[in-house]
């Protein structure tokens, strides 16, 4: 076990020391630190689990030429890999962040008036009504597209046993299940369906954007941190809207 005081601040400076890690000791170090900075982040287990796979070698006792090339095939695996988690945690970054907005969205387009020379109908809120999930998916599905032009809408997964729909699939590893609250769902309702797509999805990350047009989640901060703790294995995200009229 190295000393406790190795620290990065970012992934960036890890695969910096990892690069210039040039014999055992200091290759060891920087993937200690590597795993150390994952754990502060809350990262899944298996994050730092597959680093540790990644990161070992051979040591040949004969041949130093050999071990030196085998810790190289190993320092690339591990920058390549931290490399890919950056640009997966900066594309969860942007994701969450404009879930987050979905309202400044709905709210500039149903109800900002267009220009008075505008074509545009004055009420678009007229023919724009959210009612339920499909809704709900339409213009997120929209709204998302600029960022992310590769999602796909209700893309259909053949499990063996049962056919799982994914609302949208952003990628590989992310994926997006909208939700519309009604009068006759109650709150427990809600969170069974959520806990039975945790399972069903295969994909790492999976974010349940909750539009509660009845406000039937009593208390959406505990909501959010009871549910997106639940599946150890996979990243959760809860982003909830409840509509507000003044």
């Amino acid at each position: 076990m190295f000393e406790s005081s190795i620290e990065i601040r970012s992934f960036v400076e890890g695969i910096q020391r990892t690069k210039l890690a040039n014999d055992d000791r200091e290759f060891h170090k920087a993937v200690f630190a590597l795993s150390k900075y994952m754990k502060q982040q809350q990262m899944s287990p298996t994050t730092w689990q597959k680093l540790d796979q990644i990161a070992f070698y051979e040591i040949d006792d004969f041949s130093e030429e050999q071990t030196t090339a085998n810790r190289q095939k190993a320092k690339e695996s591990v920058v390549t890999y931290i490399t890919e988690l950056l640009n997966e945690d900066s594309n969860n970054t942007i994701l969450y962040r404009v879930l987050e907005n979905f309202h400044e969205y709905v709210e500039a387009l149903l109800e900002r008036k267009p220009h008075k020379k505008s074509n545009i109908s004055k009420s678009l809120s007229n023919y724009i009504v959210i009612n339920n999930e499909y809704d709900v998916q339409f213009l997120l599905f929209a709204y998302l597209k600029p960022l992310f032009p590769k999602e796909r809408a209700e893309v259909s997964d053949d499990t063996g046993y049962e056919t799982v729909r994914t609302d949208i699939l952003i990628d590989q590893n992310t994926c997006i299940e909208a939700k519309c609250s009604r009068d006759s769902m109650s709150e427990k309702k809600l969170g069974e369906e959520i806990k039975a797509d945790m399972v069903q999805y295969k994909q790492k990350n999976i974010y349940f954007f909750i539009y509660d047009k009845s406000k039937i989640i009593k208390n959406p901060l505990l909501f959010k941190e009871e549910y997106e703790k639940m599946e150890p294995n996979k990243n959760i995200y809860i982003i909830i809207h409840q509509p507000k009229k003044l």
